[in-house]
């Protein structure tokens, strides 16, 4: 019989949507309920919320996926296995920061992980902007309120943005994942596909990062939407690291994919839109929306969307930063922390970003730059009691200091020491670090590396930068210890979901977790 595909009722823009329900096909995600062609999408109003639901689904996707309900899945590919963290003490997660080489073969034999290996969320997005992308087109000029061919172009770049994203995101965790790129209008008669390979995939992402930067505009009209709304520089700085990573599965063998990241974070400095902060406006950098964030998840209390006592900032604090909050999950890696810094540094980003780095009680260490050193993103929906606690910060997922130091990355990939030292320096200044010279570097690759795992710490970039740059096997830079064969034989990629092979019969499982997850 025919499934009832994933129904979704938009609330309000951007508002997360209603549950879905499963079926039989692994990527038939299209919702109908509303969204019929001819009852949904008729005007303008219909547009903007099929686009905000849109970033709903993706917002839904990089805050789920575990069985503690702690909101953190973005976290747990990017940060946990990346030796950011000595101990994660929570049994599902835990997992992921144990066992000496990232993750163990054994930790994936059962379901507690489950969750982490299911691309479905993604899929929702990629169906959505599908959605977007066919029906928006159809909807005649007089039915929009405002500019048409404006109003069209900035939601079709969206739609276009938001597909190259989660295409993107998935090729960096599972590699090779099936392709879907148009809108099927019977979706009860869809057949399986198999995994399309990810360079593929990462073609069509510039293709679709083009035709966003294409339509989308440069400047933002409503300044509440800065940073959380795609604009032309987050596109250039997702393309940005589209190329990069395109460089680490060419080998470096194509000299295109570089000089095509560097045009693109020029393209991005070049727009005058973006900038960094002072060191002492860190916490309104984590807060959201300021001058150097690119692309990010709303997660403002103003509305509505932040974590109440749950989520990765909720769960790494404890008192004073959360009043009454005696205890957290986690211990962060103080001998990577150390490594890093050094000792008696200037660099203002040790005490922004961390609190009571007592090596004989991690666990009462605390990554504190996304709540503030002094508090200022905490939240209490009941101040008098100190209770409801909500991190009042966004998710940062592109911000210009992270491409300044991309682009740093490629002009070392170069051989251009210079160029790569002076974006180096150009962070290092914000954080009144000493700058360094070309006698302090060793290896200007890895002064890169260490320099993202300072500025990014905890931001859930880490692991792709250690996979990007082949670093992870080395344990002086990484951390930690990730053996070169298992590397080689693509051990970094994560295991795709048992519950997907149920839906689909024509996918695969990665090489390296064949027989290794039952």
């Amino acid at each position: 019989m025919n499934c009832l595909k994933h129904i979704f009722v938009v609330i309000a823009a951007g508002l997360v949507l209603s549950p879905f329900t499963s079926c039989k096909k692994l990527l038939d995600q299209d919702p109908i309920n509303s969204p019929y062609g001819p009852v949904f999408w008729t005007n303008q109003r219909d547009a903007e919320q099929g686009i905000a639901g849109n970033y709903a689904l993706l917002r839904k996707a990089l805050t789920s996926n575990t069985a503690y309900d702690q909101n953190m899945s973005h976290f747990a590919y990017g940060s946990l296995p990346a030796f950011e963290f000595m101990d994660y003490n929570q049994y599902d997660l835990g997992f992921l920061v144990k066992g000496g080489d990232g993750f163990n073969n054994a930790d994936f034999l059962g379901s507690y992980l489950e969750g982490y290996h299911d691309w479905t969320p993604y899929y929702k997005v990629i169906t959505q902007a599908n959605l977007v992308l066919h029906h928006l087109p159809l909807i005649p000029d007089a039915k929009f309120t405002d500019q048409p061919t404006k109003t069209r172009n900035r939601l079709m770049g969206e739609a276009y943005f938001l597909r190259a994203f989660t295409y993107f995101y998935m090729a960096r965790i599972w590699g090779d994942v099936p392709q879907v790129l148009t809108y099927d209008a019977n979706p009860g008669q869809a057949t399986n596909i198999a995994r399309t390979n990810e360079k593929i995939i990462l073609d069509s992402c510039v293709r679709d990062l083009k035709n966003a930067i294409s339509l989308l505009p440069m400047v933002y009209t409503n300044g509440s939407e800065r940073a959380v709304r795609a604009n032309k520089g987050a596109a250039f700085g997702l393309l940005a690291h589209v190329y990069m990573w395109k460089n680490f599965l060419n080998k470096g063998g194509v000299a295109s994919d570089l000089t095509n990241a560097i045009a693109a974070v020029d393209s991005v400095a070049a727009s005058g839109q973006y900038q960094l902060l002072p060191a002492e406006s860190y916490p309104k950098i984590f807060h959201g929306k300021s001058n150097e964030g690119v692309f990010e998840i709303n997660m403002q209390v103003g509305n509505g969307e932040q974590q109440v006592e749950k989520g990765f900032y909720y769960s790494i604090l404890k008192e004073p930063f959360i009043q009454t909050k005696t205890a957290k999950p986690d211990a962060p890696n103080l001998e990577l922390i150390g490594a890093l810094y050094g000792d008696n540094t200037p660099d203002v980003r040790l005490q922004y970003f961390f609190s009571t780095l007592d090596a004989d009680k991690p666990y009462n260490s605390v990554i504190c730059k996304f709540a503030g050193p002094n508090r200022e993103n905490i939240y209490y929906k009941n101040p008098a009691t100190f209770s409801q606690a909500a991190v009042d910060a966004n998710i940062i997922l592109i911000r210009y200091a992270d491409l300044l130091l991309l682009r740093a990355e490629a002009y070392a990939d170069q051989g251009n020491f210079g160029a790569a030292l002076a974006d180096i320096n150009t962070v290092r200044a914000r954080a009144h670090a000493d700058l360094l010279t070309a006698d302090d570097i060793d290896d200007i690759k890895w002064e890169v590396m260490r320099e993202r795992s300072r500025e990014l710490y905890a931001e859930g970039q880490r692991w792709f930068d250690l996979v990007r740059t082949g670093l992870l096997t080395n344990a002086e830079i990484a951390g930690g210890n990730f053996p070169q064969s298992r590397f080689d034989a693509g051990g970094w990629k994560w295991p795709v979901g048992r519950v997907l092979f149920l839906n689909n019969n024509v996918i695969t499982q990665n090489p390296f977790w064949l027989g290794r997850v039952k």
